[in-house]
Parts: C-alpha cells; sequence; structure tokens
C-alpha cells in the first residue's frame, strides 16, 4: 500500500472516559500488561485496541500533535488534552499504516475461527483472510459459513513462543483479542501465565461485550476500560457523513442501540434476528407449540458459523423483546427498546401474568449463553421456548 494516506483503523467516536483513561496511563508511561475492553458490539472497541497500538508504535512521533482519532462525530473542537499525551498515531508512517492494515509484525491480532480442517488436531486457525476483511471493513463482520467459532488453546500457545523476543521494530508489541469471550477455558488459562509474568515489551488488550463469561483470573489481572453505547446523533451523524441509510439516518440510528456496526447492519438489510424473534414471541403468546417446536427441530444437524451468528441475533432481538415486556410489567418510566413494537409489547405486558416478562428475560440470557457454549441450536429453541410459554394470554 502507498504511505500517505491516512489509516486510523476506523472511527472511533465520543469515548471520552476510556479516551480519558488510556491518555493518562500513556502519559505516565506505566502501562498495565493488560487491557480489558468492555462494552456493546460496534462501539469502537477494537478500533481503540489499534489506535492505541499505533500511538505505541508510531514512527513520527506523532503522539504529541497528530490527528486524535478519538475526535468527537460532528465536533469541531481541536483542543489538545493539556499535559497528556493524546491516544494518537499519525495514521500515515509506515507503522501506523501497517497496524491499520492488520500487517505490522508486532501487532498479533486473534478472534473467534472456526477450528481448521484438513490439518493436524490442535492446529491453531488462520486470521489472514478475516483480517484482510476488516482491515477495509472495520464494521463489518465477514461471514464464516462452516463450524462454531472460538479462540482455542493452540491460537493461544501460537503467540506465546513470540513474546521471548523483542519486538522486531523496537517498540511495543500488543496482542489483541477480540471477543474474548468467546475464548476456551484452556485458552484463557495458557493466556493467564503470560499475563502473570509479562514480557516488559508486550501488552494484551482483550475486547468483550461480556466480560463475566472471562476466568475471574483473567479479569482481575486486566486492566477494565469501559465503553458506552453511542448517542443516536452520533451514530446518525456517521451515517450521514458516509452516504449510508440517506433520508433516514435518524431513524436506523434509533433502532442501533448505541451500535455503530448495528446501523451498518440495519441501513444495509434491516434488523438482524428481528422477523424470528418477532415470530417466536408471537407463537409463545399465542400457544403456537406445534409450530414453534417444529421450527426449532428444524436446527436439529445446524451447527455452522453463520447459523450460530444468525441465532446469536436472534437471541439478541428476543432478549431485547423481553426486556420491553418486562418493563412494561413493572410499571416503569423506561424508553421501550423496540418503539415500534410498542402497541404489541404492551399488550402483551399488560395480559400475560405477572412475572412472565422477567421469567422470559432471564431464559434468553441463559439460551445466549449456550450458544455461545455451542450446545445444539435445536435443543435450545425448544427449551427456550418451552420457558416462553408463561407469555401465553390465548
Amino acid at each position: 500500500m502507498a504511505w500517505g494516506k491516512k489509516v486510523s483503523a476506523g472511527p472511533l467516536l465520543n469515548q471520552e472516559r476510556a479516551l480519558a483513561l488510556l491518555e493518562r496511563t500513556l502519559s505516565s508511561g506505566e502501562l498495565p500488561p493488560a487491557y480489558l475492553f468492555v462494552g456493546p458490539h460496534g462501539v469502537g472497541k477494537e478500533e481503540a485496541a489499534l489506535a492505541l497500538a499505533q500511538s505505541l508504535n508510531c514512527q513520527s512521533g506523532a503522539g504529541e500533535e497528530g490527528p486524535d482519532l478519538f475526535e468527537a462525530a460532528g465536533s469541531s473542537s481541536s483542543e489538545p488534552h493539556s499535559g497528556i499525551r493524546a491516544l494518537r498515531g499519525c495514521g500515515i508512517c509506515s507503522a501506523c499504516s501497517r497496524i491499520g492494515r492488520y500487517s505490522h509484525p508486532d501487532v498479533i491480532v486473534r478472534m473467534p475461527l472456526p477450528r481448521p480442517r484438513g490439518g493436524k488436531k490442535g492446529d491453531p486457525a488462520d486470521p489472514t483472510d478475516v483480517l484482510a476483511f476488516k482491515a477495509d471493513n472495520p464494521y463489518r463482520d465477514p461471514e464464516i459459513s462452516t463450524g462454531s467459532l472460538s479462540i482455542g488453546i493452540a491460537d493461544v500457545r501460537e503467540i506465546i513462543p513470540q513474546l521471548a523476543y523483542a519486538p522486531v521494530e523496537g517498540g511495543k508489541r500488543v496482542v489483541i483479542f477480540r471477543e474474548s469471550e468467546r475464548m476456551t477455558e484452556e485458552a484463557q488459562n495458557a493466556l493467564l501465565k503470560s499475563m502473570e509474568e509479562p514480557p516488559p515489551h508486550t501488552i494484551f488488550i482483550l475486547t468483550t461485550h461480556r466480560p463475566n463469561a472471562l476466568l475471574p483470573t483473567v479479569r482481575s489481572r486486566s486492566r477494565i476500560v469501559h465503553f458506552r453505547p453511542l448517542k443516536a446523533e452520533e451514530i446518525s451523524y456517521y451515517l450521514r457523513e458516509h452516504g449510508i441509510a440517506s433520508g433516514d439516518e435518524m431513524n436506523v440510528a434509533q433502532l442501533a442501540r448505541g451500535s455503530l456496526k448495528r446501523a451498518i447492519c440495519i441501513a444495509e438489510g434491516g434488523v438482524p434476528g428481528r422477523e424470528e424473534a418477532v415470530r417466536l414471541l408471537s407463537w409463545a403468546v399465542e400457544g403456537r407449540n406445534r409450530e414453534a417446536l417444529a421450527w426449532a427441530a428444524g436446527y436439529t444437524f445446524k451447527t455452522s458459523g453463520v447459523m450460530l451468528t444468525e441465532a446469536r441475533s436472534v437471541l439478541e432481538e428476543l432478549l431485547s423483546l423481553a426486556r420491553d415486556v418486562a418493563v412494561v410489567q413493572s410499571g416503569g418510566k423506561v424508553a421501550l427498546m423496540n418503539p415500534d413494537r410498542a402497541d404489541m409489547l404492551r399488550d402483551v405486558g399488560r395480559r400475560a401474568p405477572d412475572g412472565a416478562g422477567l421469567q422470559a428475560l432471564e431464559a434468553v440470557t441463559d439460551a445466549c449463553g449456550e450458544v455461545d457454549s455451542n450446545v445444539n441450536l435445536a435443543l435450545i429453541y425448544a427449551t427456550l421456548f418451552d420457558a416462553l410459554i408463561p407469555l401465553g394470554i390465548h
């Protein structure tokens, strides 16, 4: 790639608290051995990890005066943080460019992938194609058609021997594990040994939207940085500036629940999993057990990566619907997450037995965990529907 074009690893919108914490540690020069970036999907956790890696390895010294990678969406302010080293690289030098393209030898990125087929048992997954896709599409996920997705012990063991050597280019080695909640327990334990005795030239960054899925020992050895959901105005601004969902930016942003990634998915193909989630809820409310169980049985032999991704989308949508029913039943004035379905959800909440919404919320939460644990989809859906039956108002 030709250097001279700014490569900043995707937009980082208005994460002021995360920015301030990271800048303070950069300014102090006392980086922790590991960070845990916590927040919803699509709010800038991975982009922040790459931005930190750029700041630590930038060859131009632009960490003192370069463009701010956390620039607020729509903000014209250019006031620096006085006396604090900013989290930013120049985005142009060789190091920043290669980090933004996932091709720097001292910045190692791993994410949940299917176990490789045709190789020896225990071989690590090859992230090359996925990283190439992410370099061009920071807020999109590639379609992976086979296998359940995880970060396995072989993926961690492949990295550990490299940590004994100094970084290739003399900066900081940054090891990033995206969606670390899908790291196996064996992989977490293997990583833990390096976190307990970290090499002086290496830092780890784990990103997750479910920190409780990680071992307590991994969490306790990490500096936690929280990333908040984005405001609808921030998402709408980004969509407008990039010609996405033209004329309908705010409606899409309001359905995005604070996630830029989700907003882009909605703009390009509707709300992922929404239709199936509404159908499941309607079947439970109407007592249509036979249809629901027949639909669940259709997943008996289906466990591909695409189907697991789709199942997560369905359950996340169902989780928001169940949450709204519980809100209605509680009598609270909290805004519904699905305002376009408000009439249906209020009707269900008012007519279903007291506490049914909360029971449904707990059941869907359990189902989400089972998907990440690779339980059979047919069993998950059948068990979940059985737990949703109390919502029935037929």
